[in-house]
């Protein structure tokens, strides 16, 4: 049952990493004028405006192409060690730790939080679950 609940927590965070990687660099390329998707037009002004906004808070300055590639790298990490936790790897549960707490580095950086929280919340709650299922299963 609980190699079940593990690969549920798994696979969840795979698809949430993917989303992060397809997100963060559809905006990045787009931003990089690399293509020009209109749908990405309305999110990126909305980024610009949120970095603005929080110019004067930030502790490492950003730009829109800064911030959506940190997004991606994000999903990058996230991805790796949702494969590794899937497939029994050492790096799979380090590089899900490196997300949440790149994840937090930015409600820290921008000095801000804001309801993306409960997505760091969520995200940790499944860590630490999936980690007592790792380390139970190897006890």
């Amino acid at each position: 049952m609980y190699r079940i609940i593990a690969i549920v927590i798994g696979i969840a965070f795979l698809a949430y990493g993917l989303l992060r990687i397809g997100v963060g660099s559809a905006m990045l390329g787009h931003e990089l004028g690399i293509f020009d998707i209109d749908a990405l037009q309305e999110p990126i002004e909305e980024v610009g405006e949120f970095l603005e906004e929080k110019a004067d808070k930030q502790l490492i300055p950003a730009t829109v192409g800064g911030y959506v590639g940190y997004i991606a790298l994000m999903g990058l990490t996230l991805s790796i060690g949702a494969i590794g936790s899937l497939t029994n790897k050492r790096f799979g549960l380090p590089l899900i730790a490196t997300f949440l707490l790149m994840y937090a580095a930015l409600f820290i950086n921008f000095q801000t939080i804001n309801p993306k929280i409960v997505h760091l919340a969520v995200a940790a709650v499944l860590f630490l679950l999936l980690l007592w299922i790792k380390k139970r299963e190897h006890a």
